[in-house]
């Protein structure tokens, strides 16, 4: 199943976890390597779909050496990666109507959202949702209501969530493990809210 059997349903909009790896931490500066995207049902987190895309840099020369070496970057891994043109357009559209979703996903927005506008598309091109949810947010608020916030504070980083929720990812810091591992914190996290007789 992928996302467009879905999209026929005006009630049910999927969400589109995603992650994003990066040649550093600016955008503007630093340019996309990868994106993973699990699709999922937006009623009981299903999961309809999953991609990575790895993207090829134009100026590999400004990348940060730290941001290569957490992504395990290489010129034979990334031998048949794509342009960013065609990698943006093909995000788009196995993502088409969905709500995206990440950890920390104003980082992945930053860079997503202006490569799309420097190909002369928007958010609305691809029937995107503009309102884009943070899971990690949503951790934030279980940590504050059990009590536990001190063992997250101050960056509530997903590793340290996985490690608590015993979530493990084969591939941590690569694009679509990432992408699962906050799909399962959502599911996970949904099911601590139902037990504080809460809505996430």
């Amino acid at each position: 199943m992928n996302s467009n059997d879905i999209n026929n349903d005006p009630n049910i909009r999927p969400l589109a976890f995603l992650d994003t790896e990066t040649t550093g931490r600016y955008p503007g500066m630093h340019e996309l390597l990868e994106i993973g995207v699990v699709i999922a049902r937006a009623d009981n987190l299903a999961m309809m779909d999953s991609f990575a895309i790895k993207v090829k840099p134009e100026h590999i020369e400004k990348a940060e050496p730290e941001a290569l070496a957490v992504n395990r970057w290489n010129e034979e891994e990334w031998r048949d990666a794509l342009p960013i043109a065609e990698a943006i357009k093909i995000f788009g559209e196995r993502a088409r109507g969905a709500t995206p979703v990440g950890w920390n996903v104003s980082f992945d927005r930053s860079f997503l959202e202006p490569a799309m506008n420097r190909l002369g598309l928007v958010l609305d091109d691809f029937a995107l949702d503009y309102t884009w949810r943070d899971i990690k947010m949503d951790f934030i608020r279980w940590a504050y209501l059990t009590g536990q916030e001190e063992k997250f504070a101050p960056r509530f980083s997903l590793s340290s969530a996985m490690r608590y929720f015993g979530i493990s990812a084969d591939d941590h810091h690569r694009a679509l493990p990432d992408a699962i591992a906050t799909w399962q914190m959502a599911q996970r996290l949904e099911e601590e809210f139902a037990k504080l007789k809460i809505k996430s």
